[in-house]
This record gives C-alpha cells, structure tokens and sequence, in this order.
C-alpha cells in the first residue's frame, strides 16, 4: 500500500492562528469604550458638556422661534389697532360733519329767503337761529369759547397781536378781542387773539 505524501493529509493543512487570548471577547460598539480603555473623570465631563451643549442650543432655537412668533403677532395687533382707531375717527368726523351740514342748509335757506324778503330784521333773527344752532352744536362736543376781554392776558390762552392805550382796563389786560378762541374740555383748540392794554391813554397838555 502506497504511503500518503507528505502536506495530503487533512490533519496535515495549516490551520488559522487563533489568539486564544481575544476568544469570547466582543468588538466595542460603537461608543463603547474599549476594554483596557481606561474611563477617567474628564471624559465623563467631556460627554456630559457635549449634551448639555445640544440641549442649549435646542432651548435657544426654541426661544428665537418663539420670539420671531410673538413679533409677529405685536406687528399684527399695532396693525388692528391703528385700524381700528382710524375707523373710529372717520366715524366721529362723519357724525360731525353731518350735523355741520344742517348748519350750511339752514344759512342756504337763509340767503334764499333774503333774495325774496328784505326785511333786514327778519333776516338778522334767522342768522341768530342758525348762530345758536352752531354754538349749541359745538357745545355738544364740548368746545366753548374762551373769555378774554377784561380778563388778564394769559399766553396760555391768548395770543397777544398789538397793544391799546385803554382807560377801562388796567396795564396787562385783555382790552379788545379781534378773534376768539376755542378750548374742547381744557385744551385750548384756537387762541384768542387779543390786544393788551399798555395802561391809560396819556393826557395831552393843551
């Protein structure tokens, strides 16, 4: 019987080395800390700061998204609100404006009336009607004249345009009022326009 050559034989292949010492153990994951790796404080802190970083940084692209939003919504409401406030005001000056059309009627029929009747004392009673009718509106709305003459100038009120030798009225007061002025509650609209007296007229040696 013929003999086997030698490196035939099954038993006779190489084998792969094996390190017996690495049998069992696993591959790390990933993450893991290697076996032998050694696990010190500062990488312990190292993850925990790089968490705390994501975490920062989600609560602040949460603010600014939250802030961006709240803008926003204060653009929309000063929006709404000037709105509102100018549809207000076009509503108030439109109610005013109709009642100061009954006022220019009445001065229409007024002068219609004056073409065919010349009865002057007619004509001044239906101007008085339509004067009060006016006052009477401004009233309403809570505008009244300001008195002026005799009363002691006040810049707060009057706007002073000349000056009037005046032996009524002492230096310092109003002594004549050339327009007349108006305040809505205690704010002043229109300034009289009044001349101060400078004291009494001198008297003229003959």
């Amino acid at each position: 019987m013929a003999k086997k050559q030698h490196g035939e034989s099954g038993t006779d292949r190489q084998q792969p080395e094996v390190d017996v010492d690495r049998q069992g153990e696993k591959e790390p994951a990933a993450g893991e800390v290697e076996k032998g790796e050694e696990i010190t404080p500062e990488t312990v802190s190292d993850e925990q700061e790089l968490c705390e970083e994501d975490r920062l940084r989600q609560q602040v692209d949460q603010l600014e998204d939250k802030l961006l939003r709240t803008a926003a919504d204060f653009e929309n409401y000063k929006k709404r609100i000037t709105r509102q406030y100018e549809d207000m005001a076009r509503a108030s000056s439109e109610a005013i404006l109709v009642e100061l059309l009954e006022v220019v009627d009445n001065f229409e029929r007024a002068l219609n009336h004056s073409e065919e009747n010349t009865d002057f004392d007619s004509f001044r009673k239906g101007t008085e009607l339509i004067l009060n009718q006016m006052i009477r509106l401004l009233e309403k709305y809570d505008v009244t004249a300001i008195d002026a003459v005799g009363k002691p100038f006040d810049p707060n009120l009057h706007e002073a345009v000349m000056q009037v030798a005046s032996d009524e009225f002492e230096e310092g007061m109003v002594a004549m009022e050339m327009t007349r002025g108006y305040r809505q509650g205690q704010r002043v609209i229109r300034h009289s326009k009044v001349g101060v007296s400078s004291g009494k007229k001198k008297q003229v040696d003959e």
